[in-house]
């Protein structure tokens, strides 16, 4: 597993949520802490005489029955507890010389008792020191075992409503602060977000892909989700123009080709030069392959797919025959594992065109062989073919699929096409809501992968 992916400072929502949240903790911390400096206001009162009697005859009982003792500190312990098992208050006793604290009990005293006991150790009468919600009653000076010693009194157990309740605010103030600094962070990286994904789906050639919800923001990720449509529509706007100039072209070129095609055919009836003939007629076909290629590149990136649902057998066997049986006409082989009858939502024509021009691509770039396998998965299916040509670098694996490329230095310089086969394999996988990828093969050559998502989406 790997612990960086776990590091929330990886991402900015996990940077300003532990921002704001520290701050806010830090913020908490530095009030409880000055709190805590401004918290000793002492309360100093006149003891009580029932307080007053009960010193007196407490002092009078330990002096009594004080005996001689090597260790009079611990025998004044053992007293000082028995005598406390029958009062609802503990008993403290302080060396009056040594400021030794001897407490009836092991329990720790509240902060800053101890420093209370000691400044009023002396004090003739006995007061009493209130703090909070801890008082202290004394001091009765008497002798132990030839020892001055001052006696007080003290609650057995401070109250802990307060302590619990300060550490409960503690825990409210970390919960919200959490919560509020999370959903702050939230606010803040949600239309990032939305903005990542719209420029996503606008890289992979979705025209419409716009971020409407930052857009309805007034600051200034509202301003660049607004920018960043304007700048779709533009491109959007230049797509389409782009596309039907491309159209308007193709069509244009078909008229002057079949007056070509026509005057071919007077010219060969006249008895011209058959060379001169067989290559003007070559080149006619050249050109109508080209145009053809281009219609098919816009339709296919401008039609939206037609999908119908059909078994892979039926949809790819017709087309695994044909290839096969042209690949033998050039002198190789095409072998392709058994095609699934599993149903998939797809536009037939559209999607064979896919397939026809990868494999045409990988039959004439091949030295001996070419392979062609399905996979299908619980999510997705996909087509693999590959071929034992030269191959490509890494640089031209994305650059194969743009319009009119041709790696000539790669590939064979004379195996003719006009670079168009891929790029309407890659409009038309595309207009299935798929991916195709080249990447290099374990068999020496090419493999290029044409990945479709499993849908239930068909037209009516």
């Amino acid at each position: 597993m790997n612990i960086r992916f776990l590091n929330p400072a990886r991402h900015l929502v996990g940077r300003l949520f532990l921002w704001f949240w520290l701050t806010a903790l830090a913020t908490a911390g530095l009030a409880v802490w000055v709190s805590k400096l401004t918290e000793d206001n002492i309360e100093i009162t006149p003891v009580s005489p029932r307080y007053s009697q009960l010193l007196a005859q407490l002092v009078n009982r330990l002096e009594r029955e004080a005996g001689p003792s090597s260790e009079p500190s611990i025998e004044l312990q053992r007293r000082l507890s028995r005598l406390s098992r029958k009062l609802p208050l503990r008993l403290i006793a302080v060396g009056t010389q040594t400021g030794n604290v001897i407490r009836a009990d092991k329990s720790m005293l509240p902060r800053g008792a101890e420093k209370h006991l000691h400044s009023v150790i002396r004090h003739t009468s006995p007061i009493v020191i209130k703090q909070h919600n801890f008082a202290l009653i004394g001091p009765q000076a008497f002798i132990y075992q030839r020892q001055p010693y001052a006696l007080f009194l003290t609650q057995r157990e401070p109250p802990a409503k307060p302590r619990n309740l300060l550490v409960g605010l503690i825990v409210i103030g970390v919960v919200v602060s959490m919560l509020l600094s999370y959903w702050f962070a939230r606010t803040l990286v949600k239309p990032i977000q939305q903005l990542r994904q719209a420029s996503k789906k606008l890289a992979n050639g979705d025209w419409q892909a716009r971020a409407w919800e930052p857009s309805k923001r007034a600051d200034e990720l509202g301003a660049l989700a607004r920018d960043f449509n304007e700048m779709a529509a533009q491109l959007e706007t230049s797509w389409r123009g782009q596309k039907r100039l491309l159209g308007d072209i193709s069509h244009e070129l078909r008229s002057p080709l079949t007056r070509l095609q026509m005057a071919l055919g007077l010219a060969h009836q006249q008895h011209v030069s058959a060379p001169t003939l067989a290559r003007i007629e070559r080149e006619a076909n050249n050109m109508e392959a080209l145009i053809s290629q281009l219609l098919s590149i816009t339709r296919a990136e401008a039609a939206p797919a037609k999908m119908v649902t059909v078994t892979v057998e039926a949809l790819l066997g017709q087309l695994g025959q044909d290839a096969q049986f042209e690949a033998e006409a050039s002198g190789k082989s095409l072998e392709y594992s058994k095609l699934p009858s599993q149903e998939v939502a797809a536009d037939g024509p559209l999607l064979c065109s896919a397939v026809e021009n990868v494999l045409r691509n990988a039959i004439r770039y091949a030295h001996s062989c070419i392979w062609m396998r399905i996979e299908m998965q619980p999510d997705y299916w996909q087509i693999v073919i590959e071929d034992d040509g030269q191959g490509l670098s890494e640089a031209q694996y994305e650059q194969i699929f743009t319009p009119f490329y041709r790696a000539s230095l790669a590939r064979d310089r004379d195996s003719g096409g006009a670079g168009l086969g891929l790029a309407i394999a890659k409009a038309a996988v595309i207009a299935h809501r798929g991916t195709i990828t080249a990447g290099s093969s374990l068999r020496g050559g090419l493999k290029v992968i044409l990945y479709f998502p499993l849908t239930d989406q068909v037209d009516n």
